[in-house]
């Protein structure tokens, strides 16, 4: 009678049996040397179409992520991709454990709209100074390439403040998306961190 395994623990062995063999699969990706970018691409999508709506924050912290978008393919290459692979798989083995489910995560209470609205402006003028001020720091940019970058950064701005609808927000942002994919992890974190926190239901 020991050994009967109830409904709950053979679907728990299905479910660990499933996230280790992607976890393999990341792992046999990553080592490969001659790898070609569209494995890695099919990969990347198949582990993000299965895992996003399961791992809490499933994007976060990956490169060419945009919170209520997904991932922006056409700005990935091929080391950026290797590099969220090796960032999923923790997720995948804290998954395993149960430890980052959705369904896990306690809900903040909504606190009323006005002050929801206040403290989003709050947040958002203060990211766009933090922003300013990172890029400022960054020794990997001359004077031309920070001051173009800082241009990016008023144009979100303005943006964020416009008195549109985020359809039309977003198509704005679009190209200034595209012009900081090529300036650097750094600076392309920067600016999509201000982005996501706009909250254009992207």
């Amino acid at each position: 009678m020991a050994n009967i395994k109830t409904a709950k623990q053979k679907e728990q062995e299905r479910h660990e049996a499933v996230v280790l063999g992607d976890i393999a699969k990341i792992e046999q990706a990553v080592a490969g040397t001659g790898i070609s970018e569209e494995t890695l691409i099919a990969l990347h999508r198949v582990l993000d179409g299965k895992y996003q709506s399961c791992i809490s924050n499933w994007g976060h912290s990956m490169y060419g992520y945009l919170e209520g978008h997904g991932f922006c393919y056409e700005h990935l290459s091929k080391s950026s991709l290797i590099d969220n692979l090796h960032t999923m798989k923790p997720k995948l083995e804290a998954f395993m454990q149960g430890w980052n489910t959705k369904g896990s995560t306690t809900s903040v209470p909504q606190a009323p709209d006005a002050n929801v609205t206040v403290n989003n402006t709050v947040n958002i003028t203060v990211s766009f100074e933090e922003a300013r001020q990172k890029i400022e720091d960054m020794n990997s940019l001359n004077r031309e390439q920070t001051d173009e970058i800082l241009a990016k950064i008023d144009e979100l701005e303005a943006i964020s403040k416009a008195q549109t609808s985020k359809k039309n927000k977003w198509e704005k942002v679009k190209p200034i998306i595209s012009f900081v994919m090529d300036k650097g992890a750094d600076v392309a974190i920067a600016i999509l961190t201000l982005i996501v926190q706009m909250k254009l239901g992207i």
